[in-house]
């Protein structure tokens, strides 16, 4: 379980909190699909931990008929999965801030997203369509945790960030973050942070038609 989760959260609300993070606000029924849960069972779980502070269910209307209610994720339930694991690094920015000059952290950070772009183009060469990079990307940052998925021709939406932290303190790691994508795919890529309710997307928008793949 993530640091911080609570005592008495069971192995299967694990498991819920995990995929109402990676796939956003759900309805019970698919809720239980997704984890091969019963209905009530699945509504049992959303209600405890509504009633822990790390659910919250609202109605949402998709389509003509009666509202659905669907649950997401609180700031309690969104914090219980952020890293703490930041905070070395970025102690060591400020002190190099307080040493050497408020630019040293910046420069600080160049290098480090490109030991980071270098570590991707070793798995994503330049030659591959961009189709394929776009998967071969989503899979690498899914492997680091962003709860990665692809979204054909459009986007690749990240549902968590391990680097939540370090973005908040020095929020130029955001357009550093925004040249790595569009170093790696070669085309321009624009990264939005879109915010729902407590939870959170971070897109990286294509600004180009995605190209086809050869039949």
């Amino acid at each position: 379980m993530p640091p911080g989760a609570p005592k008495n959260a069971t192995c299967r609300q694990d498991e819920l909190l995990r995929e109402i993070k990676s796939s956003g606000p759900l309805p019970v029924r698919p809720l239980a699909e997704k984890l091969g849960l019963s209905y009530m069972g699945t509504k049992s779980h959303c209600l405890a931990l509504e009633k822990r502070g790390l659910l919250a269910s609202r109605n949402t209307h998709r389509g003509p008929g009666r509202p659905l209610l669907v649950y997401a994720l609180t700031r309690r339930g969104q914090a219980w999965f952020e890293d703490s694991d930041n905070s070395a690094a970025i102690s060591i920015l400020r002190h190099a801030q307080n040493l050497f000059g408020s630019a040293s952290s910046g420069k600080l950070l160049f290098l480090y997203f490109q030991e980071r772009l270098e570590k991707y183009r070793a798995a994503i060469p330049a030659n591959l369509p961009i189709a394929e990079k776009m998967e071969r990307l989503v899979a690498l940052r899914d492997s680091e945790g962003c709860m990665a998925t692809l979204e054909i021709g459009l986007r690749i939406i990240e549902r968590h960030s391990p680097w939540t932290a370090l973005h908040k303190s020095f929020p130029e790691a955001d357009a550093l973050e925004e040249s790595l994508f569009r170093q790696i795919l070669g085309v321009p890529v624009r990264r939005k942070i879109q915010i729902l309710g407590d939870q959170y997307e971070i897109r990286h928008e294509l600004h180009t038609p995605l190209a086809q793949r050869p039949a």
